[in-house]
């Protein structure tokens, strides 16, 4: 597919974050009428499953700063004839007015800002008071045994690794005093767990070394001959560790995440 964004509405999506995203939504019991925004939306799954539930009086806002991202989420909510507001922008500096919100949400999107603890001050800015904000992150790297593995080996043939990045908010004392000091009040954290099945291992396994890899530096000064090779390497050094976790032809990987419930 042209866009990656495709590639990950059609393969993660259906598997992990469609999923998590029913999970947020009871959590967060959007209600007919209110103001939803979804913020580091990505393809848009959880301002999709949100739209239903406020109906033609509400309103559901999904931010991004990928535009790849958003082009996939309108053609997905336009399949899907949901009325849903696609807006580029970062969270750090939400292009909103304060207490234009209801409820905020966010799914696994928080460890990837620049600035969480900003970009939670903008969450909060933008909600009314006694709105809702609703964040999942994944817990610490501890706790998804088969991603330590890929962190070290790709440490050992670049020198450094992004994976554990994805689970750096993971401490659930470090995350409730970071949402606190952003002003959000009654903070609950519950953890919840999901286990995925990936189709084509071996797809999965490309993918997710191309994806940890993309953004370190070593790996950008590459030509191409030299960076596949060095993707066969961490590829091949991680094949027994898949094996183990493939069970009739799919990768049946577990996940721990952290739901985080607070309020203005």
């Amino acid at each position: 597919m042209d866009n990656p964004a495709e590639t990950y509405e059609s393969y993660m999506v259906p598997v992990l974050f469609a999923p998590s995203a029913e999970r947020m939504i009871e959590i967060a019991r959007p209600r007919p009428s209110e103001r939803v925004l979804d913020v580091g939306c990505g393809t848009g799954i959880v301002a999709r499953r949100a739209a239903p539930r406020v109906g033609n009086a509400g309103r559901v806002v999904g931010l991004d700063a990928s535009p790849g991202m958003l082009a996939v989420a309108r053609a997905a909510a336009g399949r899907e004839k949901l009325s849903i507001d696609w807006r580029e922008g970062r969270a750090e500096a939400l292009p909103f007015a304060n207490g234009d919100f209801d409820l905020v949400l966010c799914q696994y999107a928080l460890m990837f800002f620049s600035d969480p603890s900003a970009a939670l001050v903008e969450m909060r800015r933008v909600l009314t008071d006694g709105g809702r904000v609703v964040v999942s992150v994944w817990q610490g790297l501890d706790r998804h045994p088969f991603y330590q593995l890929l962190d070290r080996a790709i440490e050992r043939h670049l020198g450094t690794s992004g994976v554990r990045d994805i689970f750096a908010l993971g401490d659930a004392g470090e995350l409730r005093d970071r949402v606190a000091k952003a002003g959000l009040l009654r903070v609950e954290i519950e953890p919840y767990e999901l286990l995925a099945r990936f189709p084509d291992p071996e797809g999965f396994l490309a993918g997710e070394v191309d994806v940890d890899t993309a953004a370190i530096p070593a790996m950008q000064h590459l030509d191409a001959a030299a960076r596949a090779d060095l993707t066969a390497r961490i590829r091949s050094e991680m094949a027994e560790p898949l094996r183990s976790l493939t069970v009739g032809g799919h990768v049946q990987l577990p996940f721990a995440a952290h739901l985080v419930r607070a309020n203005r």
